[in-house]
Formats: structure tokens, sequence, C-alpha cells
């Protein structure tokens, strides 16, 4: 099987369970208080037990260099993100206070955390490093949301830095913590093991909540005059900021482990997460939606295809 064709396999079962989460939605099997509490559950609970599984004690992380490198590029990839897509709306005619600066936001910021796990599960299942790392790098990324991202969006001479004190951030210090200090070796097996098991129900669960996220957001009001935003976004989270990320890799002394996540980042669609950014901090939610849309429904197709051609290109085929 070709490389194309092993990513492709990864992938689609991805956009499978995220179209049930749709479907169900859709017949009415998940009321909205039952979606926010699985939601709350998700971030503040599954997901930081499967950091933890993943993070502590892991030898990939022991050197601290790998961790800042980890960090240091999802904030930066992030932040020169942002120029680049507000340049592309500003070509593309997207108006100040109609969606621009909402734009330079939602392009600029990939999924970066619960599609890109399965697929690096699939194609790098022996490697403890590049799993781990989607979440270090992801703490990159939030910080480059909650601190540019919401100074561009609103304006406000202060970012919320209280809103980055979450579940996963909570679960990344202790994680490191633990590592660097020797700690982990003090913790009983029978938690690590309850650990894991609520761990590994995190993706699958995240990713079909996605789907029903996106069916509740969608509305067919919002394609009136979509066709700019829509090669817009395209163009920049699909195109552009993809072949700046590979750039990235390939000219920076990148750690092999961190480069294996940034080539399946590359391929990501934008993330949901800064559409409740954008409804919080007033920015232009229906651009957001817009581009959220579009990217996840391309990226059926780029995103095989971006992963196949980073490898190849980066030397990275498992």
């Amino acid at each position: 099987m070709d490389l194309y064709s092993i990513i492709l396999s990864a992938t689609i079962p991805i956009f499978l369970v995220m179209a049930a989460g749709v479907v169900t939605h859709r017949i009415g099997w998940l009321e909205n208080d039952i979606e926010t509490g699985v939601m709350r559950l998700a971030l503040n609970l599954l997901v930081p037990c499967l950091i933890i599984d993943v993070v502590v004690g892991n030898p990939a992380l022991e050197k601290v260099s790998v961790v800042v490198w980890g960090i240091g590029l999802g904030f930066m990839i992030i932040v020169l993100g942002y120029p680049i897509a507000y340049l592309i709306g500003l070509i593309f005619g997207l108006q100040k206070g109609n969606g621009r600066r909402t734009f330079s936001i939602v392009a600029a910021i990939q999924n970066y955390g619960y599609l890109p796990l399965p697929i690096i599960a699939t194609l790098f299942p022996d490697e403890p490093g590049p799993i781990a790392l989607v979440f270090i790098h992801g703490l990159g990324v939030e910080i480059a949301l909650w601190t540019v991202g919401l100074l561009i969006l609103s304006r406000h001479p202060g970012a919320p830095w209280k809103k980055l004190i979450n579940g996963p951030f909570i679960a990344v210090v202790i994680s490191l913590t633990l590592n660097y200090s020797g700690g982990y070796v003090w913790i009983p097996d029978v938690l690590r093991t309850a650990m894991h098991m609520l761990g590994v129900t995190a993706i699958p669960i995240s990713i079909f909540m996605i789907g029903a996220i996106i069916s509740r957001l969608y509305d067919r009001n919002i394609w009136s005059h979509a066709a700019r935003t829509a090669s817009a976004s395209i163009l920049t989270r699909l195109i552009i900021l993809p072949m700046m990320i590979l750039a990235i890799i390939r000219f920076l002394p990148v750690p092999a482990d961190l480069a294996k996540v940034l080539v399946i980042q590359a391929g990501m669609p934008a993330a949901i997460m800064p559409i409740v950014v954008a409804r919080l901090y007033d920015g232009h939610v229906p651009t957001a939606i817009k581009v959220v849309l579009i990217t996840s429904f391309a990226s059926i197709l780029t995103a095989p295809a971006v992963i196949a051609f980073g490898m190849r290109l980066l030397d990275l085929v498992p």
C-alpha cells in the first residue's frame, strides 16, 4: 500500500466518527445540556488522564530542549500565521468589522489536538515521542491563542491568562514536573491503569463531539456570499500555512519526534476553539464558523496529500 493510501486509511475513520456525531445530533439524541456535559468531561477528566498516561515517564521527553522546542514552535507557528491570514483576508476583500480579524485568528490555528492524535497513533504506533509531543506543542498553541490571538481579536489591553489554566494545561504541567523531579516512579500501578482506561476514551469521544458541534453550528444562511471566505480559507489554512510549517521543519533543527507531529499538524483543518473565542470576545462568529466548516470538509481530501508530501519531503516515512 502506498503512503497516501496508508494516511487516507488513517484519516477516514476520524471523519466517520465525526459524521456519527453529526448524525446523532441531527436526529436529536444529543441535547445541548448533554453535549456541554460531555465536552466538560472530556476537557477536565478524559484528556488530562490521556496526557498524564502518555507524558509521565516518557523517555522521549527526557531532554528539556525537546519540550522547549515543542512549546516554542507551537507558539511561533501560530503567531507567524496571524499576519499571513490577515493579509490573505485583506487580498480577498474581507472587510474590517465584518470578519477580517476573526478570519486571521481562526484560519491561522489548525486543529492541534484531537484530530492529529489518531493519525499519529496509526502512523507511529511503536514510538512514544510523537503522541506525547502533541500535547506539549498544543500548550504553545494555546498560549498563542489566549495572548496574541485575543489581543488581535478583541484589542483588549491584556489577555485573560486564566482561560489558559484548563484541564490539559494543568495535566501537562503536572506531568512534566513528575518527569523532571523523578516523582513519577511513586505513582501506583493501579492509578496508572485507571488513568489509561479513562485516557483511551478521550480521542473517540472528543472527535465524536466535534462532529456534534459542527452539526449544531451548521446553518444554511451562513453560506450566502461565502465564496471569498471559502477561497481565502482553503488558500490560507490548507495550502500556504502547511507550506510554512514544512519549511520550518526543513530549515530548522527540529527534533525528529516533533517533526513528525508538525507534519501531521500541517494537514489539519481549522480548530473549533477559536469559534468559542469569537463568541466571547466580539468576533465575527459567522466567519469563524465558515472557516472551520469549509476547511474541515476540504481536509478530507487535502490532509492525506499534505501529510504524505511532507513525510516524503522530510524523509519521515515510517
